[in-house]
């Protein structure tokens, strides 16, 4: 009786255990979509406390810069399922305004379609895109006389990478 008492408990910690790692990594995927998609502030890999807590999920955080601009790479070990894609990196990079984005696996126009994002119009791609990376976009709000420069989604592609690559992220403007 003793014995499958112990063998219960251990089977129920097990299970608590793995809910509970379980749990956490969807709370670091919910958290980096929430990201990418303009709902919460960044995370930045140059807190000391948040590059530990990310290394224990087996995500990497490298600073390229050290001059106080932000240029992290996130890399993870095993990639995260966000919205249909598969995401094995992303990027922030900010000196004037910030950029979250990642590099996802997956169909770019059925991603820019699910999010109801519309193609960038010739006369907006210098102001709101990076490059050729701009194809698709959509502010997180209303262009007012209040908030002239929201936040805004961009999903678009290198013309030197995969057909089946892309990018998509958050950029936000210093008001």
């Amino acid at each position: 009786m003793l014995y499958r008492l112990l063998c219960s408990s251990l089977l129920i910690f097990g299970f608590s255990t793995y809910a509970l790692a379980t749990e956490t990594n969807n709370t670091i995927e919910s958290q980096f979509k929430a990201a990418l998609l303009c709902n919460v502030a960044p995370i930045d890999g140059r807190d000391a406390k948040v590059v530990k807590q990310l290394s224990e999920q087996n995500i990497t955080v490298k600073n390229l810069e050290e001059d106080g601009l932000i240029n992290l790479e996130y890399h993870f070990a095993k990639p995260l399922e966000i919205m249909n894609t598969t995401v094995s990196q992303i990027k922030y990079q900010g000196d004037s305004g910030s950029y979250f984005y990642a590099i996802a696996k997956g169909d770019i126009d059925t991603f820019a379609k699910s999010m109801a994002a519309i193609p960038i119009p010739a006369d907006l791609k210098k102001e709101i895109s990076w490059g050729d990376i701009g194809q698709y976009y959509q502010y997180t709000a209303p262009v007012t006389e209040e908030n002239p420069f929201p936040s805004i989604i961009l999903i678009g592609r290198d013309k030197n990478v995969k057909s089946d690559e892309f990018y998509f992220g958050c950029e936000e403007f210093d008001s």
